[in-house]
């Protein structure tokens, strides 16, 4: 009889340690798991490079807001203005109020500058348009066929364009 109950006093014990065992290597394993997937969401969390062409304060100011509400959601976003888009940065050229905000596009893009989005602009566009560096509202940056590489070409990109 006393062999009999070590054996299922060792039995229970044994049973004991698997359990708590299991139970505290699930535990690290779900933690580990979590820490991961959330490293690796931080590392895929997709950009946003908008394209902007138009000077149109309707597709302007969508192209913009979007861009903002993407910042506002922790993408990183670069917005590019060429074509006639170039007209508006320049502070000479008076815009529109957009109905939405009750802001003008250039108080739009330096709005979005401020909150850490970048705005990126075409020289050649400009000289096209006749905007010079000195009409450009603070805050915008001239581009080059490497700054738009370096862009455009990493991992997890999106383009919209307008």
């Amino acid at each position: 009889m006393f062999k009999f109950s070590n054996l299922v006093l060792c039995s229970s014990l044994l049973g004991f340690l698997l359990v708590t065992t299991s139970a505290t290597v699930a535990h690290n394993v779900a933690q580990t798991t979590q820490a991961q997937q959330t490293a690796e969401a931080i590392t895929e969390t997709p950009s946003l490079f908008v394209n902007l062409t138009s000077n149109d304060p309707w597709r302007a100011g969508m192209a913009i807001n979007f861009a903002q509400n993407s910042l506002n959601k922790g993408h990183e976003v670069v917005i590019y203005l060429n074509i006639q888009g170039v007209n508006l940065a320049s502070a000479k050229i008076p815009q529109p109020i957009n109905s939405h905000n009750g802001q003008n596009l250039q108080e739009m893009l330096k709005d979005f500058i401020s909150q850490g989005g970048r705005v990126i602009i075409c020289p050649s566009c400009m000289e096209q348009a006749g905007v010079t560096q000195e009409d450009l509202i603070e805050g915008v940056e001239m581009s080059s066929p490497d700054v738009i590489e370096t862009t455009l070409y990493r991992d997890q990109v999106r383009v919209m364009s307008w």
